[in-house]
Parts: C-alpha cells; sequence; structure tokens
C-alpha cells in the first residue's frame, strides 16, 4: 500500500536548522521561514535513476527498517514506523509507537498500509483494522468487508468487496469525498487521494499543491492504468503498458521517472523542504529510484524484489526471498564489533575492535587508531577522539574551538563545548563557555563527562565536582566517593565507591530519582537515566514516552541514555538500541517555560570513555525509530 507524508517537516534548534558537518556538506540554499526568520535548508541536485550497484548497510533506517529477521510477504512504510505481512499472516511492526501506531492487533492479515501516525490492515474476513492516533477518525475505519486499504497521512480509504471506495478521517480538501463508481485500487496521500478505475482510468480528489501554478497531484493524466500511489505533493502511477507517468511536485526529479517496465511503483512523501523520491520495482525485479538521494533513499541495494514502499526519508522492499530489505537514513551502527560508539546530534561515531575509527550519517573521521570518540554538536556536528598517541582529534565543524595541544587520556564532547582528561590529570575544555561549562576547576581528575551547559567530572581523590550551569541543581554534586559519573541535560548522576547511584538536578520525569541496587555504569541521557547493573541487566528510570526506559533483557558492558531512547553493547560486543530517535521535539523543548533558550538547546549525554556509549538527544539509535514530528 502507498504511503503519504502530511507535511514539511523541520528541524529546528532556536532559529536554525541541523545540518550536516562542513566536512560532507557544504550547499545551503533553500530557505524556509521559522517565525518570520529565514532558515537554513540544505539543497541537493535531483537524483536519477540508481544503477543498484551501491548497497547500503541493512540497518534500522531511523527505526523503521526490521526489528526482527523473519520473513515478510508485504512491508508498507511511514514517516516513523514500519510494518509488514508474516509469512504466517500476523503483523509485525516497528520505530515510533508513540500512539500505539506499531503494536498490532492479534490475528491475520491479508494485508496492511502505514500512515503517518497510524496504521490499517485488512483481515483475513476481509475487515479493516486500524490503530494508532485517532485524532480525526481515522482509525475508525466501517464494517463491512474490503478488498484493499490505504492508510494516509491522517485520512484512510478502502476498496470495499462491491468495487466502490470508502474514505474516512478529515476531510478538509476533499480527500475524504471519494467518487462513485468501481475500482480496483486506491491509495490516500496527503490532502489527495487517487484509485484506478475498473476501466484504468485514474481518479483523483483533494488537492495537495501548496504552490500557485504548481502541477496538483491530484489532476491525474489521461490513460489507462494498472495501479497509482499518491505521495505527499506528487503523484505515480503504473500505466498498462509497465511505463511509469508522475504528476505534482518534482523539485528534486520525483516526478520523472526513468525509462523502462515496471511491475509497480511508491510515491514517497514530502519532508524538509518539499524534499521526496519515488521507488519502483522494475520487470526484471530490480529496484530504481529517482529524485532525493539526500540520505540514500533512493540508492536502493541490488537483488530482486516483490514490492517497495517509500517513506520520506528512507525506503524498505520485500525481496525475493521474503526477506526486507531498508535503505535511506541509516542510524544504526555497521556491522562488526565495537570497543566504543557515541551517537551525536546528527551523526555517530565508533571505535572498531582494530582501533579504527569510522562514523555514520555525516562527519568521516580522519585516517588511524583511536582509543575512543566522542560525538556531539547540535546546530554544527563534530566528533573529536583520543587517538592512539593521546593527541586529540576533532572533525567536522570547528565553530566552537581548537582542541588543544598535549596528550589526553579521554575527551567528551557536549552540545557547544569539549573537555577532556589530560595524561596528567588536568582537565581542557574549549568551546562554548556560558555559563562557564568550559572553565575546568584546577585539580587532577579519573574521568569527566560534558552535559548541556555543564560538566562534571570524577577527581583523583574520587570526590565529585561539577561547573557550568546549575540553574536545577545539576551542578550541586553530593558528598562522597564516586567510581563515575554522567551529566545530563539538566541532571547528573554517579555511582558511588559501593555501587550505589546517586543523581541530582532536575527530577521533573523520575530522571534523578535512581533504584536501589549495585551498579556498574550510569548514563544520565535528556529525560531519563539507564545504568548496567552488577548482574550486567540495565535498568532504566524516568521518561518513558518513546520506550526509552523499557531496557531489553540480557548482559551488557555499558549504556548510554539519549534524549529519547538508549543503547548499551552487550557483552558479545554488538551494539542494541531501544526507544525512538527523537528530532525534531527538540522546538518543543525548548519552548518550555523551564529553560531559557540558551541553556537548553539539546538534550546531550556524555561519551565517558572507551567501552561505553555516549549519545545526544538527536544521536542515532538501532532498534527504535524517530518520534515527535512538527505538525
Amino acid at each position: 500500500m502507498t504511503k503519504l507524508h502530511l507535511r514539511i517537516r523541520l528541524c529546528l534548534v532556536g532559529s536554525a536548522v541541523f545540518f550536516a558537518c562542513t566536512t560532507q556538506r557544504t550547499t545551503i540554499s533553500a530557505r524556509a521561514q521559522d517565525n518570520g526568520k529565514d532558515v537554513r535548508l540544505p539543497a541537493e541536485k535531483p537524483h536519477t535513476e540508481h544503477d543498484a550497484t551501491v548497497a547500503c548497510p541493512k540497518g534500522d533506517c531511523r527505526g523503521q527498517a526490521p526489528a526482527t529477521t523473519e520473513r515478510l510477504v508485504s512491508v508498507s512504510v511511514g514517516d516513523w514506523h514500519t510494518c509488514g505481512v508474516k509469512s504466517d499472516g500476523t503483523v509485525a511492526c516497528w520505530g515510533s509507537n508513540k500512539y500505539g501506531e506499531a503494536v498490532a492487533p492479534p490475528g491475520r492479515f491479508i494485508s496492511v498500509s502505514v500512515g503517518e501516525e497510524h496504521t490499517c490492515g485488512i483481515k483475513s474476513d476481509g475487515t479493516v483494522a486500524c490503530w494508532g492516533a485517532n485524532r480525526s477518525g481515522e482509525t475508525n475505519a466501517p464494517s463491512g468487508e474490503f478488498a484493499s486499504v490505504s492508510a494516509g497521512s491522517s485520512h484512510t480509504c478502502g476498496v470495499k468487496s462491491d468495487s466502490t471506495i470508502t474514505c474516512w478521517g478529515p476531510n478538509a480538501y476533499g480527500e475524504a469525498t471519494a467518487p462513485a463508481g468501481k475500482f480496483t485500487s486506491v491509495s490516500a496521500g496527503w490532502h489527495h487521494t487517487c484509485a484506478v478505475r475498473s476501466d484504468g482510468k485514474v481518479a483523483c480528489w483533494g488537492r495537495d499543491s501548496d504552490l500557485p501554478n504548481e502541477s496538483d497531484p491530484a489532476s491525474a493524466p489521461a490513460g489507462k492504468f494498472t495501479s497509482v500511489s499518491a505521495g505527499g505533493l506528487h503523484t505515480c502511477g503504473v500505466k498498462s503498458d509497465g511505463t511509469v507517468a508522475c504528476w505534482g511536485n518534482n523539485e528534486y526529479g520525483q516526478a520523472s521517472p526513468p525509462p523502462g517496465i515496471f511491475r509497480s511503483v511508491s510515491a514517497g512523501r514530502e519532508w524538509q523542504n518539499r524534499i521526496s523520491h519515488t521507488c519502483g520495482v522494475k520487470s526484471d525485479g530490480t529496484v530504481a529510484c529517482w529524485g532525493s538521494n539526500y540520505h540514500g533513499e533512493a540508492a536502493p541495494p541490488p537483488g530482486t524484489f516483490v514490492t517497495v514502499s517509500t517513506g520520506n526519508s528512507h525506503t524498505c522492499g520485500v525481496k525475493s526471498d521474503g526477506t526486507v530489505a531498508c535503505w535511506g537514513e541509516q542510524v544504526s551502527a555497521p556491522g562488526g564489533s565495537f570497543a566504543s560508539v557515541s551517537a551525536g546530534s546528527f551523526h555517530t561515531c565508533g571505535v572498531r575492535s582494530d582501533g579504527t575509527a569510522t562514523c555514520w550519517r555525516f562527519c568521516t573521521p580522519p585516517a588511524g587508531g583511536f582509543a575512543s570518540v566522542s560525538a556531539g554538536g547540535v546546530t554544527d556536528p563534530h566528533s573529536c577522539g583520543v587517538k592512539s598517541d593521546g593527541s586529540v582529534a576533532c572533525w567536522g565543524d570547528d565553530s566552537r574551538g581548537k582542541a588543544p595541544v598535549g596528550k589526553f587520556a579521554s575527551v567528551s564532547v557536549g552540545a557547544d563545548h569539549t573537555c577532556g582528561v589530560k595524561s596528567d590529570g588536568s582537565v581542557a575544555c574549549w568551546g562554548k563557555n556560558y555559563p562557564g561549562q568550559a572553565t575546568a576547576p584546577p585539580g587532577t581528575f579519573v574521568s569527566v563527562s560534558t552535559g548541556l551547559s555543564h560538566t562534571c567530572g570524577v577527581k583523583s581523590d574520587g570526590s565529585v565536582a561539577c561547573w557550568g550551569s546549575d540553574k536545577y541543581g545539576q551542578a550541586r554534586a553530593p558528598e562522597g566517593n564516586f567510581a563515575s559519573v554522567s551529566a545530563g541535560t539538566r541532571h547528573t548522576c554517579g555511582v558511588r565507591l559501593d555501587g550505589s547511584v546517586a543523581c541530582w538536578g532536575d527530577n521533573k520525569e523520575g530522571q534523578a530519582t535512581a533504584p536501589a541496587g549495585g551498579f556498574a555504569s550510569v548514563s544520565a541521557g535528556g529525560r531519563h537515566t539507564c545504568g548496567v547493573k552488577s548482574d550486567g541487566s540495565i535498568a532504566c528510570w524516568g521518561s518513558n514516552e518513546h520506550g526509552e526506559a523499557t531496557a531489553p533483557a540480557g548482559r551488557f558492558i555499558s549504556v548510554s541514555a539519549g534524549g529519547g531512547y538508549a543503547c548499551g553493547i552487550r557483552t558479545n560486543r554488538a551494539l542494541e538500541c531501544w526507544g525512538v530517535f527523537v528530532e525534531s521535539s527538540v522546538a518543543n523543548w525548548l519552548a518550555q517555560p523551564s529553560g531559557s533558550a540558551e541553556e537548553d538547546r539539546s538534550e546531550h549525554s556524555a561519551n565517558p570513555g572507551e567501552g561505553t556509549i555516549g549519545i545526544g538527544k538527536f544521536g542515532t539509535i538501532g532498534k527504535g525509530g524517530p518520534g515527535e514530528r512538527t505538525k
């Protein structure tokens, strides 16, 4: 079933749009408005048909890629969650689950269709079941038997057993007012819907063009079609001769299909400044994609596919052997064994077991061996690492200062500042220093952890010293000796020598209320905290809005809590993550009266060093998916 995209998504911190590291992309031309002010958006040239010679890692695609290796009959990609029908007829979903959209009901299904925040499927008895967000009745499926169903952004349509179409949900643009007649298929888009009539002609209703004189994706061309796919601001269909025709927004080439014969086509939804792409399964079973390739969403892996489904910045397809492959905005760790990993604002870096550093998404590290690495930055991503010779190397945006010369034992990159423990035990900090987070006190330290606007470190005598912002008490360390400390956004936690955890600072979500018991390590995130217990299991507390405090079972070496998710390294050095990748929720966070824009720009947690994970609020995840979106 074809999915859609309801809104143009802007990921803002203050008045700046997140963009890639300067070492990766520097062309910024598109602009948008945020509260009447221009903000920058990344520009990209249209992507032409990919020859499928590049294979992207099969990752979680920002949480929407499969959380299981089970074979699927079909797959449907939404904005931040994905669902598929398994070979036994049950439905498996993964990714964002804020509204229950990824919790499929029991029973057997014939097909499933993923919308933006809701999901619908045809059960084995022909009835429709819907779950997830229900703001305007989009999950209130009517009774009766259906042949197919399509979940739009916030409306749903289905072809009934008598071949008529019924739609439900919002109808502001007439997108839920289906015409009379007999139809073979239907596809719900943003504010428009298209369907193939029994005579092969395409009928569309509603409207999705938001610019004057722009081709309306609801204005279908003449001719006969076998299928149609309504995307965000464009629509594509497979004609009776097997060629693909597209109409609507074509700013990135998403409505300029390549020549050739296709079995099916899927029009993606628009995101960030109307960026979109389209993919289709060709007659030989290979997948061709066109349009934006900003995150590799238009670069399918080799092999033959049965179906393909496009999201906003990622794509998934069912291969001929029944396995699912996803490509695009990859945020899960690449394969292999890792000594440590650190996820920052918009990129992730890790040190492999052979000592080499690797980063995915943005920011390519320099060559050479590394002892540890820390990914940080908010609006301007950058990373730093301690090399094998003890020197610190930094890459990406360098507007927050240069790393000093000398030998370091560890380094921790915060939102706008960085601190490291030098070989003589002193702490050196650089970058932004309001309100004093980069002014380290004298003395010798064992470790240091950079938070949002404060920094904490364990001194050689075991006491904890903190500096910088103390608005919520996050820099008021208790007395006593500690083995480690972790600075979060507005709170701090540390493991005492007896293994107990002490937390201080903001406790609005219970993130500073540590459970009893012995812990080996602790990580303070945005509004939740996680720690590795003495038996190797993980305990989390605080906010669980995105499942970030629901840790998986098993034994772990380390854990790191981010904004709406957490990641841990298992005893076999494999990386596993849970929760969701929270992106645009930063705007809501900044709008909260409890914090100033200067102080609350990010939810960044530290990278304590080798063998641990450091994750920022907007870092990467493995088994989650993005959560909140701009409305």
